[in-house]
């Protein structure tokens, strides 16, 4: 993943004045409304919803998938637009995945900040997504955006405050601070590497200026035998100190991003220890080389004369990350941020023969190689995943059909108060209380949804026709029931949105600073030291 473009942030200290002397430095966390990185996200359904919600988006919903065998599958609501994949990355997944096929049609943004693949992967979808509902904001910024190329709208999604905000309102104050050191970290390596290659290019500098003057005092001859010397003698010791080349990707250089920086993974399951099931390598051996046995079965650990000890970079701790995978128009895409380009899957369709085998079902091409990907890394001793399903939201269609039954029903009534104004006290003709028959605040029902419904044409040509109010109130029971059916179902979908929110309230409130000043107020009072005994 290229590394962040901006200047290095200023590390914030406060004073903690609930220490005991008054001067005891500490590092405050930055400010949510004006910082400018970003934080890990969990993969928690519940907040990717209130995240959508929050960003305009209506329509969709993200539910976590137990299982990608067929049947779990099937379950879920339809259509299902896209899968979310939460994984260990690795660093051999970082390739390019282009695959020649058009992409002009396809909005997709490469991961150019740490830890914003869950953002990331959610706009790879939704914009994505034909005739999804979303907020102004996001109309603007797709517009915005839609004619550049991955690596530009990913920088321009760093600077997305709106975005921004809303993914890093869900960090704990720790969280902050953890993204702020990790980023002077990476400052931190970064200059050391450039002081590193100023001392190489001194060292070099001075060698040649050291070669010049002896050439000059002894004649070319002597300098000339000794490097070609040395450019001669290819011995297997220096041969194996020859350092590997290793890609570095330049963030002014080249639009491939790096690796992610993502670590955390759903409180439902920790994250296992990979185990290295490989031994080490051993080194040819050579009868030219003369090498004495070692007592030790170890492989002989090569030395690395061309490298400063310094320049020796840790090698990074594999984290946890966000792909996306979804159909556009015939084919299925994955759209993983940290590529150079959307990975072409295959075709599907019904009847036909792509990479679905002819079902119809896009996701009928992911799920093996998702089932292949989770194999491999069970075998490793990895089994921490996490799959999200990006699906039709219920209660659009639950909504839209109670618009329909009230106008039905305000039909029927109409029609049967032209028939027989006392129609209403007759055996069979009641209505509950609870029974819709226009405009209702609890369920977001105004005119205006109303009066854009159309009377279905069935309703229309009975009531227009029908003369027996008898045959109109029974013909009007069926709209009872199928109503009570639609309140129900929207009643669930909305406990369930208010138990996202709720999850989202309490991920969001800083119980950290309650309980340092409970703990504190304890220990003032000489509590504390009871307590713990």
């Amino acid at each position: 993943m290229p590394p962040k473009r901006g200047q290095k942030r200023k590390s914030n200290t406060a004073v903690n004045g609930n220490s005991s002397n008054g001067n005891t430095a500490v590092l405050a966390p930055p400010d949510r409304e004006t910082w400018q990185g970003w934080v890990e996200m969990e993969s928690e359904p519940a907040f990717f919803n209130v995240m959508l919600k929050e960003m305009g988006v209506r329509g969709v919903k993200v539910q976590e998938v137990l299982s990608i065998d067929e049947d779990m599958l099937a379950m879920l609501p339809q259509p299902v637009h896209a899968l979310i994949f939460l994984f260990r990355y690795r660093t051999q997944d970082e390739q390019d995945q282009y695959t020649g096929t058009q992409q002009d049609h396809i909005w997709f943004a490469n991961q150019v900040p740490d830890f914003a693949c869950a953002t990331i992967a959610t706009l790879n979808i939704v914009n994505n997504i034909p005739g999804l509902q979303m907020g102004k904001e996001l109309r603007d910024f797709r517009d915005f955006t839609n004619d550049m190329d991955p690596v530009t709208r990913g920088e321009m999604i760093d600077d997305f405050a709106f975005v921004r905000r809303i993914h890093n309102s869900f960090a704990r104050e720790n969280d902050l601070l953890t993204a702020d050191l990790h980023a002077q970290e990476k400052i931190g390596k970064a200059k050391k590497k450039a002081a590193t290659a100023k001392a190489q290019a001194t060292k070099a500098a001075k060698k040649a200026e050291r070669e010049a003057k002896e050439e000059a005092l002894n004649g070319p001859s002597r300098a000339s035998q000794r490097s070609s010397v040395r450019r001669g003698s290819k011995t297997p010791s220096t041969t194996a100190s020859t350092p590997v080349s290793k890609a570095v990707h330049s963030a002014d250089a080249s639009p491939q991003p790096e690796q992610d920086g993502d670590f955390k993974l759903s409180g439902k399951g920790k994250p296992r220890a990979r185990l290295n099931l490989k031994g080490p390598r051993k080194p040819e051996a050579s009868e030219e080389d003369g090498a004495q046995p070692r007592r030790s079965g170890r492989a002989r650990k090569v030395p690395n004369r061309d490298v400063y000890v310094s320049e020796a970079e840790e090698s990074p701790q594999e984290g946890f990350h966000f792909v996306a995978y979804m159909p556009i128009d015939d084919h299925v895409w994955k759209m993983d941020g940290l590529d150079y380009h959307p990975h072409d899957m295959g075709t599907f369709g019904l009847g036909g023969n792509g990479a679905d085998g002819g079902t119809g079902n896009w996701m009928h091409v992911v799920a093996p190689a998702l089932q292949n990907r989770m194999s491999a890394a069970e075998l490793e001793g990895e089994i921490s995943f996490t799959l999200l399903a990006v699906v039709h939201d219920p209660i659009v269609d639950d909504r839209k059909s109670l618009f329909e039954n009230i106008k039905a029903l305000q039909a029927i009534d109409k029609r049967l108060d032209a028939l027989y104004d006392d129609w209403r006290s007759l055996d069979g003709a009641e209505t509950s209380k609870e029974t819709l028959l226009g405009p209702s605040d609890p369920y977001d029902i105004f005119n205006i949804d109303l009066d854009e419904t159309e009377l279905p044409a069935s309703v229309q040509a009975k009531t227009s026709s029908e003369e027996d109010f008898m045959t109109l109130i029974e013909y009007r029971k069926p709209f009872l029931t199928k109503q009570a059916q639609i309140r129900s179902s929207i009643r669930s979908a909305k406990m369930m949105d208010d138990d996202d929110e709720e999850k989202a309230r309490h991920r969001r409130h800083d119980y950290g600073t309650f309980v340092r000043k409970w703990m504190t107020a304890l220990a003032e009072q000489e509590i504390l030291g009871d307590l713990l005994k």
